[in-house]
């Protein structure tokens, strides 16, 4: 299944804080959001619900293959991505990182950059084969039960493509940060809703400039709502080792 573009078309932002997410919640309808599906299981980081994933990530530092992928065979590092759409590295990393805040703001996951590709749960860079935009590819272990548990996943930039910091009404160049959470938003175990307005819809927009109720609740209802500071974390990094090119 390709996972690509995605919808910017609504300006409210989301309300953060208990009473705001359950509101958020309550005001998402079924359209609003649709949870990634394989082989009749939804996925999430820990099979385990009730407990809260410490998910890392890392960004691809040389050309890594993942042959068994569906999305994102090849990663490499996103320099010369950078350097064609003139964006500092340090830009970049601070927008990964403000991508991954968005989804801990509002659910029970917490994300922790590493400086391994090999042991992270989640791999960012730029495409080795361009095409489309932006992709993800979800790995997960097979098993009983509601959740499947998430090993690995990849997000995975064209190089190819033209890319921003910031909206400017240009629409055919994507901003670093939204079009990196929504690909989190897959990589967590979130598909695109039937509605548009949400951040994890299909068509690229640029309205939108955080996460929407539907996009909450789906994030909600796999993970629950942020839970207490002071919780024993439970670190997730991948299991297995992917063979180089």
């Amino acid at each position: 299944m390709k996972i690509d573009l995605f919808c910017f078309c609504r300006t409210a932002a989301v309300v953060l804080g208990a009473i705001g997410l359950a509101s958020a919640v309550k005001a998402a309808s079924n359209a609003d959001f649709r949870l990634l599906t394989f082989d009749g299981a939804t996925v999430r980081w820990s099979s385990e619900p009730g407990t809260a994933p410490v998910v890392t990530y890392a960004i691809a530092k040389i050309s890594e293959r993942y042959p068994q992928a569906r999305n994102c065979k090849g990663i490499d590092s996103p320099n010369d991505l950078l350097k064609s759409s003139r964006i500092e590295r340090s830009k970049f990393d601070q927008e990964v990182r403000a991508a991954f805040t968005m989804w801990e703001r509002v659910t029970d996951i917490e994300f922790r950059e590493i400086d391994d590709p090999d042991k992270a749960g989640i791999v960012i860079g730029a495409q080795s084969n361009p095409e489309g935009h932006a992709f993800a590819n979800v790995d997960y272990k097979l098993g009983d039960g509601q959740f499947r548990q998430i090993d690995r996943s990849l997000i995975c930039l064209n190089p190819a493509k033209k890319w921003k910091v910031g909206f400017g009404g240009n629409l055919s160049v994507y901003d670093l940060r939204y079009t990196i959470a929504h690909e989190i938003g897959h990589a967590i175990g979130l598909d695109h809703p039937d509605s548009s307005g949400q951040l994890m819809s299909f068509t690229y927009n640029e309205r939108v400039q955080e996460l929407q109720d539907g996009d909450v609740a789906g994030a909600i209802r796999i993970y629950g709502l942020k839970g207490p500071i002071g919780k024993t974390p439970i670190v997730t990094t991948a299991t297995h080792d992917q063979p180089k090119g």
